[in-house]
C-alpha cells in the first residue's frame, strides 16, 4: 500500500431484482493519494454491481497501469473478467478484450470527455459499459466514511442505495 493511502471497508447487501441476484458482500480497498474519492466510489460500485466469485481489486493502487481496476481470475490465475472504471483508453480495452470479458463502470458526467478522447465516440471493445447517474456517485463520494454499510436495490433500471444516513436513487443503464 502506498504511503498516504487510506483503507475503506464496506459491507454491502445487493438485491438486484432486474438481474435476479441477491448478495451479501464485503470489500476493503485503499484510496491511493493520487486517486479521487469519486473514482474510489466507482470502484466500490463496480464491486457491488458486477460482483463474481474470485473478484479482487487491483493491488498496488492506481499506479499499477497494466492491471484492471477489478479482476476475476480462474484458480490458475488466468484473467477471465477485466473491469475498469472511469474513462479507460481504447487501446487498454482492446488489449484486455483479447483474453477476457471486459466491463467499464462510469458515470454520465464522464461520457462527454471519454467521447472527446476517442474522436467523439466511445471506444469499441466488445464489452459492457455500465453508466451511473453522476449525482448518485457524487453524493456517495461526499458522504463516504472509511467504514460503511450499503443496502442496494436494483429494479426498473434504477439503483436505490441507502447507507443509514442518506437514501439515494439514480438511473443505472448499459450502453449498446
Amino acid at each position: 500500500m502506498a504511503q498516504g493511502s487510506r483503507i475503506y471497508h464496506g459491507r454491502m447487501a445487493l438485491s438486484d431484482v432486474d438481474g435476479d441476484r441477491y448478495l451479501q458482500l464485503e470489500a476493503s480497498t485503499a484510496l491511493h493519494p493520487s486517486e479521487s474519492i469519486d473514482r474510489l466510489v466507482l470502484r466500490l460500485l463496480a464491486w457491488l454491481l458486477l460482483h463474481e466469485e474470485g473478484m479482487t481489486f487491483r493491488g498496488g493502487g492506481v499506479s499499477q497501469g497494466d492491471e484492471p481496476d477489478l479482476a476475476v481470475r480462474e484458480a490458475d490465475g488466468r484473467l477471465v473478467h477485466w473491469i475498469d472504471v472511469g474513462t479507460p483508453s481504447a487501446t487498454r480495452l482492446e488489449k484486455a478484450a483479447r483474453t477476457a470479458r471486459v466491463s467499464v463502470v462510469t458515470h454520465e458526467a464522464l461520457l462527454p470527455r471519454w467521447k472527446r478522447q476517442h474522436g467523439d465516440h466511445l471506444p469499441e471493445f466488445g464489452g459492457r459499459i455500465l453508466v451511473l447517474e453522476t449525482g448518485l456517485v457524487t453524493a456517495l463520494a461526499e458522504a463516504l466514511p472509511r467504514r460503511f454499510r450499503w443496502q442496494a436495490t436494483i429494479t426498473g433500471g434504477t439503483l436505490y442505495l441507502d447507507d443509514g444516513n442518506l437514501s439515494l436513487a439514480g438511473r443505472l443503464y448499459e450502453l449498446p
